[in-house]
């Protein structure tokens, strides 16, 4: 099998028939669909069912899990359960282009990159207007391009867009690289790290996914899993310094952990939860953050060793106004 379409479902019935429309036409032969049910409550099972049932000519794997185990974990087991050469990990909830399933193919299948990129574009679900479309900073483009890994996880840092979804690897250079544990914000602590067993990209500059935002998402709801962002920027600095050993990689990464934090503790205050889960959800937050070993000073002064200078200035303007505002 050449590529296997990993897609984790968990109560995802109102968008699914979209995602399961999309794959059933212009599929290539040599890929298969393999869905993990994360024990939905909904009728997300019957949709995948019906789906296996109707269309016998396509390869479908439905796999379902006694628990609720999350979608970090789901991952973990669809790679486990594939056979293919290559993965792709796409969101239920998203809208993929089915056109371009036969160009992925015929570039994995004549080039063979350890990683295929692609552009996407995000849109709110509650009136489909688009917010933002997003290329990347990969080149040059709509070329194999043979490399070091340590290129392509600094360009995939600096860039800033850390996600499976873009991205189709090579699987038997990411399997068992990173252990799926972290609750939340799994992309940012891992798509780097999986770039980094890459030596070759191919960036096919087509927008090929449609990221929807949804209200009540992981992403968009506050709770305590919002500090997992604090977290995975951590995890992955302390990884372009230990194993990478990239400066400038490790100088981005920690300026985000301030940043994600500053306007995490901005929007606190202003959401609608309960005194003990703001209680919980600034604790955690806190104790995420203090973890990260650099000081503001610090902070400012790698900054501009890296030659980032208006990151050094964003860093002490946003300690200066939280100092005073008493965050």
């Amino acid at each position: 099998m050449r590529l296997s379409i990993l897609v984790p479902v968990y109560n995802v019935s109102e968008y699914l028939p979209v995602l399961l429309e999309k794959l059933s036409s212009n599929l290539p032969l040599d890929t298969e669909v393999v869905f993990y049910n994360d024990a939905s409550t909904d009728h997300s099972l019957a949709l995948l069912d019906d789906f296996q049932q109707t269309h016998p000519e396509i390869c479908i794997r439905i796999l379902c899990g006694l628990e609720n185990v999350g979608l970090t974990r789901v991952r973990g087991k669809l790679i486990n359960a594939s056979n293919a050469e290559y993965v792709w990990f796409i969101d239920a909830d998203d809208i993929v282009e089915s056109s371009f399933f036969n160009k992925i193919l015929a570039i994995l299948e004549q080039d063979k990159p350890d990683v295929l990129l692609f552009n996407y574009d995000v849109f709110f679900d509650d009136t489909g207007r688009i917010k933002h479309r997003d290329t990347l900073s990969f080149y040059p483009k709509n070329q194999l391009v043979n490399t070091s890994a340590r290129q392509i996880y600094r360009t995939a840092i600096l860039d800033g867009k850390h996600y499976f979804w873009n991205k189709i690897f090579r699987r038997e250079l990411i399997l068992e690289r990173v252990d799926y544990s972290i609750p939340a914000f799994e992309d940012i602590a891992y798509t780097p790290v999986l770039l980094n067993q890459c030596q070759s990209f191919y960036y096919l500059t087509e927008t090929i996914i449609h990221y929807r935002i949804r209200n009540n998402s992981i992403a968009q709801k506050m709770s305590v899993k919002q500090t997992y962002g604090i977290r995975a920027y951590l995890e992955q600095a302390r990884y372009a310094t230990e194993v990478v050993h990239d400066r400038k990689s490790q100088a981005y990464l920690l300026y985000k952990v301030f940043i994600y934090y500053y306007r995490l503790m901005k929007k606190i205050p202003k959401a609608n939860i309960s005194q003990k889960e703001r209680y919980d959800l600034i604790k955690l937050a806190n104790q995420f953050f203090d973890s990260k070993g650099i000081s503001v000073a610090q902070m400012i002064n790698l900054l501009i060793r890296e030659n980032m200078y208006d990151k050094a200035i964003k860093i002490l303007v946003l300690t200066i106004y939280f100092r005073i505002h008493n965050y």
